[in-house]
């Protein structure tokens, strides 16, 4: 009840921003960019169902979560926006042989914008407010050799398990842009781009699943956590004819 009620809430702030964009008469006068980004978790995550791996002898995944988002980013004088496709991944370095180890992986669509609070020659200072909704995959695998006789013989103990859940998460943070001057002759703006912000699972005691089986006692994915995100994002010129005769209009 208590997520559902922040949920509501979090929909409605979101629906008043992009109200209160509509009503700005600078909105007409928008440009649009494309940004790449790393974002990764600040802090250690996912103890519990880590140990809960290592005690099935399974190496586990380890806590640092990185993912590379793509976003198309349109901005006026005093609002932003992006679109976002997130990759995530968090790494495991063993290298020994006949040891089970655990892959955790996910991919999404988001979306953020909200306020310039400010906008001057060198920075922008933002205020981005959004949702990701995201598919996770738990892998596990053998890092075994075998036979060609033992694998037909029995197939499925060479076979990875595959689990899945999904979440949507709230983000709210604070960010800024640092506009250089890069190879002007392609582009009218480039941003060397930073947010902070703070995600917050709305589904957050999701179980495990694979295909017909839902798992009962590994712990749910901890993706609660602040997360720094820093990139580029580039504005081309003559970007009207880029995104088509519905696309941006060129800033004067």
């Amino acid at each position: 009840m208590k997520n559902k009620l922040l949920f509501t809430t979090f929909l409605a702030l979101i629906i008043g921003v992009s109200a209160h964009a509509q009503t700005d008469t600078t909105v007409r006068m928008f440009q649009s960019g494309m940004g790449i980004y790393a974002e990764f978790g600040l802090l250690p995550n996912n103890q519990t169902m880590r140990e809960q791996l290592d005690r099935l002898q399974i190496k586990p995944f380890t806590s640092f979560m990185g993912s590379i988002v793509l976003a198309k980013r349109t901005e006026s004088q005093r609002w932003f926006s992006e679109g976002r496709l997130i990759i995530m991944n968090s790494t495991n370095y063993t290298t020994d042989k006949d040891v089970r180890k655990a892959y955790l992986g996910g991919f999404g669509i988001g979306t953020d914008g909200g306020p310039k609070l400010v906008n001057n020659k060198r920075w922008n200072v933002l205020l981005p407010i959004g949702f990701d909704l995201m598919l996770y995959r738990l892998k596990i695998k053998g890092n075994q050799t075998a036979t060609i006789g033992q694998v037909l013989q029995n197939p499925s103990s060479f076979e990875p398990v595959k689990l899945t859940t999904g979440n949507i998460n709230l983000h709210a943070g604070i960010g800024a842009d640092y506009k250089i001057n890069f190879l002007p002759k392609w582009h009218d703006q480039v941003y060397i781009s930073g947010k902070a912000t703070y995600h917050l699972p709305i589904l957050g005691r999701r179980k495990w699943k694979t295909e017909d089986v839902t798992i009962s006692d590994l712990s749910s994915l901890k993706l609660n956590q602040v997360y720094l995100q820093i990139g580029l994002v580039f504005f081309p010129k003559n970007n009207g004819k880029m995104w088509g005769p519905m696309g941006m209009h060129k800033k004067g």
